[in-house]
């Protein structure tokens, strides 16, 4: 394997949405014989960089699903924009339902309304941490607000006014499945659109040329990197074009059934550094198998 390819949230952080010392440390090995490694995540630049900064990994990243590619220094690469036209669409579908979105655009993440967006990370936190206390999920939602990876905007037509602004993606919650799955019927209708979820109650929509195993066959095209020569290690119905495409395809423990039916091996769970196990099966054993 030449490349290998991570995902963020349930996979490279740990349940404190932190990366854990054997994941970096794992990571660090694999790249010293020649590994390349890359971030697949859904987060946005800004996320995405404020944790692996923490841990002092400056690795390439596909952000936003694959609707932007930065390279080792952080320097966009490629983006994939939703349309103005077509997020006009998406728009209306959710609106239709009654269901709160947010915005990702070149120039950050923006929010319609600050509580509606403090009890979704809330929620986001909770989901991937369901043991967190009370006090930890409050610290982490605050967190996002503070470091302004979230902006405020009081109507999302004014992004239309900002010069050079591209959408790259809205991610959408309800914890209403009826409204969910209406949304869906609706986006299904639109030209050109992905439609996927890193959660029970959201939706992330991106361009259909948006995401993660797209973006991914484009980096490893840019780099000279075949997919067969390619890992990819994912816990989430947003990592499925990803691991659908490359060589060795990896399950977290704690993945969706789903996710694990379609993976060659799984590995452990995000909070016992599945991420390392997986990366030190292969560089160290050869293993055929991860289980």
């Amino acid at each position: 394997m030449k490349l290998i390819a991570i995902d963020m949230d349930g996979t490279l952080v740990s349940k404190q949405l932190k990366v854990t010392k054997a994941n970096k440390e794992a990571i660090q090995k694999a790249r010293e014989k020649g590994h390349m490694v890359v971030i697949a995540t859904g987060r946005s630049f800004d996320e995405a960089r404020y944790t692996l900064g923490e841990a002092e990994l400056h690795l390439p990243l596909i952000c936003v699903n694959g609707a932007e590619i930065r390279n080792e220094k952080w320097e966009k690469v490629t983006s994939i924009p939703i349309p103005f036209r077509q997020y006009f669409n998406v728009e209306k579908a959710l609106r239709a339902n009654n269901i709160y979105y947010e915005v990702y655009t070149s120039e950050g993440t923006y929010t319609d309304n600050r509580e509606k967006a403090f009890k979704v990370m809330k929620d986001i936190v909770l989901t991937s941490n369901p043991d967190a206390t009370e006090d930890d999920v409050h610290k982490a939602a605050l967190r996002r607000f503070k470091l302004g990876t979230v902006k405020y905007i009081r109507d999302y037509d004014l992004l239309m006014e900002k010069e050079g602004l591209e959408i790259y993606k809205v991610l959408a919650f309800s914890s209403e499945p009826e409204k969910v799955a209406n949304s869906v019927e609706r986006l299904k209708q639109i030209d050109h659109l992905a439609v996927s979820s890193s959660a029970n109650n959201n939706l992330e929509i991106t361009n259909a040329d948006a995401q993660k195993g797209v973006a991914l066959e484009k980096f490893a095209k840019l780099n000279n990197i075949s997919l067969e020569d390619t890992m990819a290690i994912g816990d989430n119905y947003n990592d499925v074009s990803m691991l659908e495409k490359v060589g060795i395809s990896v399950a977290m423990g704690n993945a969706y059934d789903e996710i694990k039916n379609i993976a060659k091996f799984v590995t452990k769970t995000n909070d016992e550094s599945g991420v390392a196990y997986a990366i030190e099966n292969y560089l160290e054993e050869r293993k055929t198998s991860l289980a």
